[in-house]
């Protein structure tokens, strides 16, 4: 598995030397219910969008706004990263206060307990601890939480998540606090880049240490039963890995998740699907809505050759050439991408455009035009196409097509008129002369005599 998503990734990133590669998302197949206001689909291996709901929508993300929380902690100490395990922090009652009454998710974290970073990551991202995340802020903010959550709106900023506002740092419901399912892949992935995240944010189980409070260490789950066979019953999906869930009345059920399959990694995020059912029973259609993407992705989706490098593609008139008058090209890279299996590749346009007055010489790998490959009306790429072999000059030929073109050309006829007016006058001027000298000489006979000749 790891093998196929290392070429899949040498591959994209070679290509994208030569290639400019625009995205493209497919649609699931008629009569498929998403249950999810937004959903976004990435494929991992390429980074490529390959399915999306509502993806820009402004929605309230509950309590994947944690991953933020977790992002914000982990860079703190990315360098060193053990402290985690060794640095024991608490919350004042102001931690505490804002979650009396909501209705919270909490690991039973109380005031005053001391509790080791790793553990509080692992209470938030597992169990959704409101308080952890509270924890976390007051202590990373310098003893104030809004300090921490300014702190998440820059690093949103940075990452270029431009619809994404926080007000707070566990997800609870808040005006003005919002993100979009794109946004909010963006912030996932890059969380995946940290050290430990991964990790803990598709633990199974966990055992929180023994504190004062708690004098017995005690185990806590992932909110994602489809992570667990005997946890999420029906719901359980085999493939699938953490990350966050969140669930709010304002925000319905939200899913952020991962899952792996034959080499293929997908990352998705589901947002604002429904919590019950129309007789209204409790339903996870966060956990339905993932799977149904998640089996068509791994059934349908595959990695595909869209244009070989070694195609020729079309004939390149040269001028000059030596022994032949064009040079072939082809793709300088070739081009592949997930694709959709039931969509013929001969639904895919290739549009061929060819430089003009080409001159020897040309070398081989010289760009001599472009192919622009699209779908549906949208560009999915447009790559370099190159000779594919070199074509030397020929001088005779470039001196008899030079003299052709010249002869051809409006220069050469006025040239040519100026030569004739040239010689004409020339002539004229030669016999004028000649008349002149001529009759001079008649003139000088009659004065004085034709001379005699001696003896």
């Amino acid at each position: 598995m790891r093998k196929l998503s290392l070429l899949i990734c040498v591959c994209f990133l070679t290509v994208m030397m030569a290639v400019n590669v625009q995205a493209i998302t497919f649609s699931l197949p008629d009569g498929t219910t998403i249950y999810s206001e937004a959903a976004y689909l990435v494929n991992l291996d390429t980074d490529e969008v390959v399915y999306e709901k509502n993806a820009d929508k402004q929605l309230v993300p509950a309590s994947l706004t944690k991953i933020m929380t977790a992002i914000i902690l982990l860079e703190e100490y990315k360098d060193n990263i053990s402290a985690l395990s060794t640095t024991y922090v608490s919350g004042p009652s102001a931690c505490f206060d804002e979650l009396y009454m909501t209705g919270a998710s909490t690991a039973d974290i109380r005031i005053g307990e001391k509790v080791s970073y790793k553990d509080l990551l692992y209470a938030m991202m597992l169990r959704s601890a409101c308080e952890a995340a509270n924890i976390i802020a007051y202590n990373i903010g310098g003893g104030s939480i809004q300090n921490f959550v300014d702190m998440m709106n820059d690093k949103a900023a940075q990452l270029g998540c431009v619809n994404t506002h926080f007000t707070n740092a566990h997800g609870l419901f808040w005006e003005d606090h919002y993100t979009t399912a794109r946004d909010m892949a963006v912030i996932t992935e890059y969380a995946m880049s940290l050290p430990m995240f991964t990790e803990i944010s598709c633990t199974v189980e966990y055992t929180m240490e023994a504190t004062d409070y708690h004098p017995e260490p005690r185990t806590i789950s992932h909110t994602n039963y489809m992570m667990s066979r005997t946890n999420g019953g029906d719901y359980y999906y085999e493939y699938v890995k953490g990350i966050k869930t969140g669930t709010l009345d304002e925000a319905g059920r939200c899913l952020a998740s991962l899952a792996y399959k034959d080499g293929y990694s997908y990352l998705l995020i589901t947002m604002n699907a429904p919590q019950q059912d129309a007789q209204g029973n409790n339903v996870f259609y966060n956990f339905i809505d993932a799977k149904t993407i998640y089996e068509w992705a791994f059934d349908n989706l595959e990695y595909t050759d869209i244009a070989l490098a070694t195609e020729e593609k079309a004939e390149v008139p040269v001028e000059y050439g030596d022994g032949q008058d064009y040079v072939i090209v082809r793709p300088a890279q070739a081009y592949s991408q997930i694709w959709n299996k039931s969509i013929p590749l001969s639904s895919i346009h290739q549009e061929i455009t060819l430089d003009q007055n080409v001159v020897a010489p040309v070398n081989a790998g010289d760009k001599l035009g472009t192919l622009e490959l699209s779908y549906g009306g949208e560009t999915l790429a447009t790559i370099d196409l190159i000779a594919t072999q070199s074509l030397a000059r020929s001088e005779r030929s470039s001196m008899v097509t030079v003299a052709k073109s010249f002869i051809g050309s409006d220069d050469f006829y006025t040239t040519l008129k100026i030569t004739v007016g040239f010689f004409l006058a020339y002539t004229v001027l030669i016999i004028v002369l000649k008349i002149v000298v001529h009759n001079q000489n008649k003139k000088r006979s009659r004065l004085y005599g034709t001379p005699k000749k001696r003896k």
